[in-house]
């Protein structure tokens, strides 16, 4: 990748951020994400089709780079603490980023693009698990319903005494 083209791609990514920051991405504007940039508006569109392309592709990175993260063996699959714990760190690592492109109406978007980005990965990595109905469901399970104890609940436990909880109770994987 070219140096223009890099540093154009880092100024609409800060803008956004900037801008997403302070607005719900429905109020985001072109116009008003270019000036900030200072790009023009045809340089915008070389990359992205519109202001939610561009979230989406931003999202992705973020949940991708997490989940490399989280697996970057898949020992940590065999052990249901390991991965817990390892999923935890992985989100938290990106948390800061999570927060800006996961507000408002983006938020019920990131425990599905957890477990799309997520299967994904591990079927990548281990093909014969694809068709694994136990597993996918396992996963389904504990993404979702993991996101919605820790969204309901976090706040009143903490991060260690709800991940302390949270392993107790754990099924061991499939």
């Amino acid at each position: 990748m070219d140096l223009r083209k890099k540093k154009n791609l880092r100024a609409i990514r800060e803008a956004f951020f900037e801008i997403r920051s302070l607005k719900e991405l429905e109020q985001m504007t072109v116009t008003e994400l270019v000036n900030k940039a200072e790009i023009s508006r045809a340089t915008f569109y070389l990359h992205y089709r519109d202001i939610y392309d561009l979230s989406q592709q931003l999202q992705q990175e973020v949940i991708r780079s997490a989940i490399e993260r989280l697996c970057d063996s898949t020992e940590s699959l065999n052990d249901s603490t390991v991965f817990l714990r390892k999923m935890v760190d992985a989100l938290y690592r990106e948390s800061e980023a999570i927060s800006v492109l996961f507000s408002g109406s983006q938020f019920p978007v990131l425990p599905v693009m957890l477990e799309d980005n997520l299967k994904a990965f591990i079927y990548r990595r281990a093909p014969h698990l694809e068709n694994d109905h136990r597993l996918s469901l396992y996963l389904s399970y504990h993404i979702f319903g993991g996101f919605s104890a820790f969204m309901r609940n976090g706040d009143k436990f903490g991060l260690t005494k709800f991940l302390e909880i949270l392993e107790q109770i754990q099924i061991p994987l499939p």
